[in-house]
């Protein structure tokens, strides 16, 4: 889930989403800003766990801290 393609997708959907969210309040159109929010919101979660996965030794590296 972390190749190059997919970034590059989630990536363009997210800044499409907060353009559109923009494009939207300055409009006034509710259901326009509110399906590009869910978009970046969605995109931006995924690219999370995107990055989560490329480095898991910082998990690791918390679970060690808030336990001790």
């Amino acid at each position: 889930m972390g190749t190059a393609p997919v970034k590059a997708i989630m990536w363009s959907l997210f800044v499409l989403g907060l353009v559109g969210a923009s494009l939207g309040v300055s409009e006034l159109h509710v259901y326009w800003t509110v399906a590009s929010l869910i978009v970046a919101s969605v995109s931006g979660l995924i690219l999370l766990r995107i990055r989560a996965d490329a480095h898991p030794e910082l998990e690791r590296t918390d679970r060690r801290m808030a336990a001790g």
